[in-house]
This record gives structure tokens, C-alpha cells and sequence, in this order.
């Protein structure tokens, strides 16, 4: 059984849960706390998530998705040939696209946390990278443009295929769904002039 290191609002994360969903390999979930990571450093020698352990082998977030390919090859995350074009869209998932929504939803993660001190120190490393939340909350205006610009690109990509590179979901599709996974993991809404875009999602919600 492989065990899956992760933080629940994590973009990677969702990204790999989705992978190992759509292709049935099993799994258990070890749900690392932002205030306490021993673990996971127990278990894997470094703090980053997501991170795997199949058997012996350590997989770290950046080579999961190829892992998870060689483990189980079907259902491929790569169809008819996408496999360079989904690795672009997926480092623009994670490195642009991700920040733009979380700059927009990181005002309303403090209240998905249960626990006090996850929840201090989750605002500690947000505050310390970003600025008070408060600034953000006062900006929203502007950071929901940022944000649907964004939205734009993945509405007008999806008036061709029922997925974003072709009529299967490829990595592209998973690693976009963690990216957009903060906006409705802190209570908020993918906005509703995006029709295509909330099927999409909904669509992958479902795997």
C-alpha cells in the first residue's frame, strides 16, 4: 500500500490524489498538520509535500506524476501525445495559475483550520511571504481580475475539447484542478460567468 504524505489544501496535493484517483492505484492518506511535520521527516528525510512511499522507494511531489505513470500506465496522463504540452500547462498550473487564486481565497483559509496552532502558524508563513491578510481581503477587487484573466485562458481552452488538451484528462487537467481547489476549499465559488470552466470542474471533481 502506498502511503501518501499530504496537507489537504494543497494544490499538489489535490493534483496527485487526482492522478492516483483516475488511475486506481490505492493508497493511504498520512495528513501532515503545517505546525507539525515529524512524520513526515521520519518518513520521507525532507518536510515538502506531497510525497509518496511505495515500499522502500521515496517519491517526491516533482517526480509523483511520472511515477504514478510508469506504476500504472493506463489510464494514461499523457493522450495522444501530450505529454510536453500538459508538463507546460502544469508549471503554469502550479507556478503562476495557483498564485493568482490563492492570493484571491488566502483571506478565508484561516477558518478551514480546526486546530489553533496550525491555524497561527499557517498565518505566520502566509503573512511572512505575502503581507497581512487584511491587505489582501482590501484588494480583492482586484486580485478576482487577476485571477479571472486567468480564468479566460481555461474558458477559452475548453470551447474545443471536453478536457483542456483533448477528449481524456491528461496531467494538464489534474494539475489546473489543484491549482483552482483553493478558491472552493476556503468557501468561495469558481465565478459563474465561467460555464465551461465549472463543468470542467465539476467534471473532475467527480474522478
Amino acid at each position: 500500500m502506498i502511503t501518501l504524505f499530504l496537507e489537504p489544501w494543497s494544490h499538489w496535493c489535490v493534483k496527485v490524489q487526482k492522478i492516483m484517483s483516475y488511475k486506481k492505484v490505492p493508497y493511504q492518506v498520512s495528513r501532515v498538520g503545517a505546525h507539525d511535520k515529524r512524520e513526515l521527516i521520519k518518513a520521507t528525510g525532507q518536510d515538502y509535500v506531497p510525497a509518496i512511499v511505495d515500499g522502500k522507494e521515496i517519491v517526491t511531489y516533482p517526480d509523483i506524476p511520472d511515477h504514478l505513470e510508469k506504476l500504472a500506465p493506463q489510464p494514461t496522463i499523457y493522450p495522444d501525445h501530450t505529454r510536453a504540452v500538459a508538463k507546460a500547462i502544469e508549471n503554469w498550473a502550479h507556478y503562476r495559475l495557483e498564485e493568482m487564486v490563492w492570493r484571491y481565497s488566502v483571506p478565508d483559509m484561516p477558518k478551514t483550520f480546526e486546530d489553533d496552532v496550525e491555524r497561527w502558524v499557517f498565518i505566520e508563513m502566509q503573512e511572512t511571504k505575502r503581507g497581512p491578510l487584511e491587505a489582501m481581503a482590501a484588494n480583492r477587487a482586484g486580485l478576482k481580475a487577476d485571477m479571472e484573466g486567468h480564468f479566460r485562458i481555461l474558458e477559452s481552452m475548453l470551447a474545443d475539447h471536453k478536457f483542456l488538451l483533448s477528449e481524456q484528462p491528461s496531467l494538464a487537467d489534474f494539475a489546473v484542478f489543484g491549482a483552482i481547489t483553493p478558491l472552493t476549499y476556503s468557501g468561495n465559488t469558481i465565478p459563474s460567468e465561467f460555464k465551461a470552466l465549472t463543468n470542467w470542474s465539476r467534471t473532475i471533481d467527480k474522478i
